[in-house]
């Protein structure tokens, strides 16, 4: 029977279903609080000897693991971008086909960036911590009024989304609830589907001068790292809130920590370039009404793990059948490599009745 070792988060009655598919195995957690205790490449590679799928969290998979093992034959990643931890390159060489979850923080993150966004519209967390510290009295009735005062309404505001995949589609879905006016930067972006949405496709100099919201939805590319820097920020109005629940990579945070402290731009940041930030970060300095600041948390919910977990059974089950993969394979260009047929292909339609 196949062998399939898995180091993801995974839930179980899922888990229960690949293991009819196959001996499963879990070891470890990847997602743990502190990265420096997730097991090493070289622990990898040892957990790894006899495997034939690796059901992949989040451990560096290097070229010098897959070279040390021999018998794996197929990756499962859970993450949406799994060449962030594997190298993909060296799988395709190696006729290893890497099947993805892609799409597993399609609703966390857009609900997360929602939340950010009206948090920063009205200021309910600064209003409830008094009332958790001092009470409702009335010393501090008149506090808490001007406090609620300061908010502000969605709608009727213009959202400005830099990205227009799965995560900035669904911010746009939940935004236009709100009665929010839409302008999106995507130049990959069909035309068709942005108009469907209620989004208007714009250039970015645009979008960054018109937004009272900018949400970052773009994945890390070389044509996108640090695409938003001071020039871009300078172009964005006053009082405007810049958020950010994507990647840290995407903007030049000393350009951003400059605006802030000028007190001309506003920010919920859920991403830093160092995480954890430590208790010496200059972000502290800046006050808690012009930013909100979250602990790398957009893509974490309860449903999220038994999303993913659906997804890869499935990909799994429709790869043994030997069905058609267009979607979920990160690296299509394997099926046309040459060591295909001994790694992967191996494993490709065997349970094909």
């Amino acid at each position: 029977m196949l062998k399939a070792l898995c180091t993801a988060e995974f839930d179980q009655k899922w888990g229960e279903r690949v293991a009819e598919l196959a001996q499963f195995h879990r070891v470890g957690f990847s997602l743990d609080l502190d990265p420096a205790s997730r097991m090493s490449p070289q622990e990898i590679a040892a957990c790894l000897q006899g495997y034939d799928i690796f059901f992949c969290g989040y451990e560096k998979v290097t070229r010098q693991v897959l070279e040390a093992c021999s018998d794996l034959k197929l990756i499962l990643s859970v993450r949406d971008g799994p060449e962030e931890n594997i190298d993909v390159a060296a799988c395709t060489r190696m006729g290893i086909p890497v099947l993805f979850s892609g799409g597993r923080c399609e609703r966390s993150v857009p609900e997360f960036t929602l939340l950010a966004m009206l948090l920063m519209a009205k200021p309910a967390m600064r209003s409830a911590q008094v009332i958790r510290t001092e009470g409702w009295t009335r010393q501090n009735d008149l506090v808490l009024r001007r406090i609620c005062e300061a908010s502000t309404e969605l709608a009727g505001k213009t959202l400005g989304i830099v990205g227009l995949g799965r995560n900035g589609r669904g911010v746009a879905k939940r935004a236009a609830g709100f009665e929010m006016t839409m302008a999106a930067y995507d130049p990959y972006a069909p035309p068709e589907e942005a108009k469907a949405l209620g989004v208007e496709l714009c250039g970015l100099e645009e979008v960054l001068s018109r937004a009272d919201y900018l949400v970052m939805a773009a994945r890390v590319t070389e044509e996108t790292r640090g695409m938003i820097g001071a020039k871009e920020f300078a172009r964005m109005k006053e009082g405007a809130c810049f958020i950010n629940a994507a990647r840290a990579a995407l903007a030049d945070s000393g350009a951003l920590l400059e605006e802030l402290r000028a007190g001309r731009l506003r920010a919920a940041l859920d991403v830093f370039d160092q995480e954890p930030i430590g208790p010496d970060s200059p972000w502290y300095s800046i006050p808690e009404d012009r930013l909100l600041m979250t602990s790398h948390l957009a893509g974490l919910s309860v449903e999220r793990v038994v999303y993913q977990s659906e997804m890869l059974y499935g990909l799994f089950s429709r790869f043994l059948e030997g069905e058609t993969m267009e979607r979920g394979v990160y690296n299509p260009q394997v099926w046309d490599c040459p060591a295909f047929e001994g790694r992967g292909g191996m494993l490709y339609g065997c349970r094909r009745a």
